[in-house]
This record gives C-alpha cells, sequence and structure tokens, in this order.
C-alpha cells in the first residue's frame, strides 16, 4: 500500500473545512487557493499530493526545492518560495519558483529585481509583513513598509502580486485575528494607493487558516495538515 495514501482523504477534508468556512462568511470557496507546504516531505509525498488536485507546492529552501524539482519535473505543479530566502540563493530562486511570497527586506527586493533583469525576465513575489512584531520572524514591520513600499513598486523586473504574513504563535485567537485583520486593510489600502489588483493575500497556515479565511486569506501555506498523517492542531 502506498505509504502516502492518507493525504488523499487529508485534502479532503481541508476542502470540506474550506468550503464550510467560506460559506459562513458568504465568501466564494473557489476563490481561496492553496500551496501545499511541503518542507522535509520527500518526493514520493508531493506526487500523491498533486495526484490528488493540489495544484502548487511550497518549499521553504532553495537547495531543498531543487533537488525536489529536478526530481518531479514530470509534475504539472506550481512551485512557490514561502521561507525565508537568502540574498546568496536569489538567482538560483528566479528560475525555479513561479511565486516568491517572502520579500521581507528592500535590499532583497532590489537583489531579485537585479537577476531578474540580467535573466531577462520578470518576478512575481509578495511583499511579507510582520504585524505581530515577534522578533523571531521576518517581514517588514507596518511603519517601514508604508516608506519603501513605492520605491518596491519602482523595481521593473519585480511584478508585486500582493501581501503575505505569518500569524502569530499564540493560542489567542483574537491575537491572530488582529494580525490578518491588520494585513487586509493594509492590502486594500495598498490597492487603492497603487491602483493595483493585488491579487493575492497569503496568509493562514495549518493552525488558523479558518480564521485567515475569515479575515480575506485567498492564498492558505498549508504543511502538516495535509502531509502529517495524524495532524491535530496544538495551539
Amino acid at each position: 500500500m502506498n505509504e502516502f495514501s492518507f493525504i488523499a482523504e487529508n485534502w479532503k477534508k481541508v476542502q470540506e473545512r474550506i468550503i464550510k468556512k467560506a460559506e459562513e462568511c458568504g465568501r466564494d470557496p473557489s476563490e481561496i487557493n492553496v500551496v501545499a507546504v511541503s518542507k522535509g516531505v520527500p518526493p514520493e509525498g508531493i506526487r500523491e499530493a498533486v495526484k490528488v488536485g493540489i495544484k502548487a507546492i511550497g518549499e521553504n529552501r532553495v537547495q531543498e526545492a531543487e533537488k525536489k524539482i529536478s526530481l518531479l519535473s514530470d509534475l504539472s505543479c506550481e512551485w512557490h518560495m514561502v521561507g525565508h530566502l537568502q540574498k546568496n540563493k536569489v538567482k538560483k530562486a528566479i528560475n525555479l519558483f513561479s511565486l516568491i511570497h517572502s520579500v521581507d527586506t528592500f535590499e532583497l527586493a532590489e537583489e531579485l529585481n537585479k537577476y531578474a533583469e540580467k535573466e531577462e525576465k520578470e518576478v512575481d513575489v509578495l511583499i511579507q509583513l510582520n504585524l505581530s512584531e515577534e522578533p523571531t520572524k521576518y517581514g517588514f514591520k507596518e511603519e517601514e513598509f508604508w516608506k519603501v513600499y513605492e520605491k518596491i513598486f519602482e523595481l521593473k523586473n519585480l511584478n508585486v502580486k500582493g501581501l503575505m504574513t505569518i500569524g502569530p504563535l499564540t493560542g489567542d485567537k483574537n491575537e491572530v485575528r488582529k494580525v490578518f485583520r491588520k494585513l487586509y486593510t493594509i492590502w486594500e489600502k495598498l490597492k487603492e494607493n497603487t491602483k493595483l489588483s493585488l491579487p493575492y493575500l497569503s496568509m493562514g497556515m495549518s493552525e488558523d487558516f479558518e480564521i485567515a479565511i475569515e479575515e480575506g486569506a485567498n492564498l492558505l501555506r498549508l504543511g502538516r495538515i495535509i502531509f502529517q498523517k495524524d495532524f491535530e492542531v496544538r495551539r
């Protein structure tokens, strides 16, 4: 028996929960996309995920992603970078990923733009904000973001597609909600300021994706709830 056959059942349950929560909020479930985060998951597990209908795979490290993408080149799925991107990995990253979720400094944005220009390509990115202001998390603080956002949008080889944040590591759902609501507000203001559609609001992980849906997320980054056999929320 396939050791990853449980992924089909996990995915079915996730979809049911997304649909239920979206309908409760008066949202269209088809507008909510999932990136299956496969950090530490072997290629066979990813293959199974794509087989059951997952269309986007998210990786945290360029090196690990490079190996998997090479081994799974026959799969028709998108690959996203969802972890912190080091500047010395930028050159590889722009050729591996269709969306980079984690542009967390202006210097990184400049570096991505520089290499994209050399390669004569455009790179789709999300800007990462750290709204819980936890020192262990990457991302712009809100006031920093508003100071530099125009300079980021001037970088010709970067296509900013939206915003990303990570919810605070806490059992307090109100704190999580506060962070997600704040990102939604910033996203709305940014769309107004730039007159761009900025389609993606990437927030919500295995423990808090339903709160993220309630607060307007349309791109969920789900790992353990898909790839772990007996996942339970531990918050």
